[in-house]
């Protein structure tokens, strides 16, 4: 009687010995998965997850190549290598050298479309008269929708009445006025002549600030 209380009582030990030690494992396993997912500097990168960590993450190395790599084969209409997320009015992102990126083309510069700016901003307008006799001749180079003048000028083309190399001029530039978004050009027959001549009008024009 004696031994089978006994062995009874061992046998109920074991099993409450055996449920405690998977009680202990289970919570083991639950701390070490809460743990993974908190992520701490040291941590591998996850693949196909999302990394959350609030620290910053260098790579820092001496390669005679790239140190980075993202290859994207797909087709699709959104696949792109790199997407860079950051909230309203942050920069997307940092760079220390000025060093021109080879094709790396961009639509906007400072917002504005590059049809709008021309190279390097700069357009040279000219406008020029009918050759004709006629006097005073007057020449309005004006710049494009958006642009404004940065610069003038003036040319004068068949205003001599006699043969090279001792033609005598006779008409002269009287007058070059730029304005905001335009250049007036005038000019006149100092001394009446027969002789045909027209005067062009110049204006660099730049995109306005």
């Amino acid at each position: 009687m004696m031994r089978k209380l006994v062995t009874k009582v061992l046998w109920l030990g074991r099993g409450t010995a055996t449920m405690m030690g998977v009680a202990v494992l289970v919570a083991v396993v639950l701390e070490i998965s809460t743990t993974a997912l908190a992520a701490v500097p040291g941590d591998p990168f996850k693949l196909g997850r999302q990394n959350t960590i609030d620290a910053l993450s260098r790579m820092v190395g001496t390669v005679n190549d790239a140190m980075l790599r993202i290859d994207n084969n797909s087709t699709g209409a959104s696949a792109t290598a790199l997407e860079l997320r950051v909230e309203p009015g942050q920069p997307p992102m940092k760079v220390d050298s000025g060093t021109k990126v080879g094709k790396l083309n961009a639509d906007e510069l400072d917002g504005r479309s590059v049809s709008k700016i021309g190279v390097n901003g700069l357009e040279r307008i000219s406008t020029d008269t009918v050759n004709t006799s006629n006097s005073p001749q007057v020449a309005i180079a004006r710049c494009p929708t958006g642009k404004i003048v940065v610069g003038s000028g003036a040319e004068l083309d068949g205003n001599s009445s006699g043969l090279p190399p001792d033609g005598e001029t006779d008409v002269v530039l009287d007058e070059i006025v730029p304005s905001s978004t335009s250049v007036t050009v005038v000019a006149y027959e100092d001394e009446p002549t027969n002789a045909t001549w027209d005067v062009t009008a110049y204006a660099l024009c730049a995109t306005a600030p």
